[in-house]
């Protein structure tokens, strides 16, 4: 488990976006990415205004020692970029809008990279290990099924125009209590 460590305590009024922004964070750990790169992206996606290192240290109250590589990473991954900065030694940074494009590029280059590497040692075991007898052929065919299986729900997910509408049987209830 990731901890992030604080270094200050963030404004009162912060402190709710704090909250999300650590949630978030939670939540995108089980797409492979840290704890930090959500509360840094939730924090620069809701912001006005393009924020600084020493902005997101505040807000989160975190070190700059965690925040920077991060936000370099979070660039690598086309999820923020740099913003025109207000002086040459300070750089600042703003959520890529289209959250639809983030998530598809996000998708191709680290999904997509996983399920061929996933495919190719499948398709390598059952070229040369699969059939000795040791293995259950049901659970050998019901593995490659779901290789299979993911490997289209990917494709179809990347088809579409815009993942982030649903189809109107799918949507939630925003007025229903959660």
């Amino acid at each position: 488990m990731n901890n992030m460590k604080s270094k200050e305590k963030p404004s009162k009024s912060n402190k709710c976006l704090q909250s999300l922004s650590l949630s978030i964070g939670n939540f995108i750990r089980y797409w492979g990415f840290r704890r930090i790169h959500g509360a840094i992206w939730t924090q620069v996606y809701l912001s006005k205004t393009p924020l600084s290192c020493t902005d997101l240290t505040q807000k989160l109250g975190l070190s700059k020692a965690l925040i920077s590589p991060a936000l370099d990473e979070l660039c690598n991954y086309k999820l923020i970029e740099e913003a025109p900065a207000p002086n040459e030694k300070t750089k600042v940074y703003k959520a890529v809008e289209n959250i639809n494009d983030v998530i598809k590029h996000v998708l191709e280059i680290r999904e997509r990279k996983m399920l061929k590497q996933i495919t190719r040692d499948f398709d390598t075991f059952k070229q040369k290990d699969a059939s000795n007898g040791e293995y259950d052929q049901s659970k050998v065919e019901s593995l490659e099924d779901m290789i299979l299986s993911a490997n289209l729900m990917l494709e179809i997910m990347l088809s579409q125009k815009n993942l982030m509408q649903l189809p109107m049987e799918l949507e939630p209830n925003r007025d229903a209590p959660a």
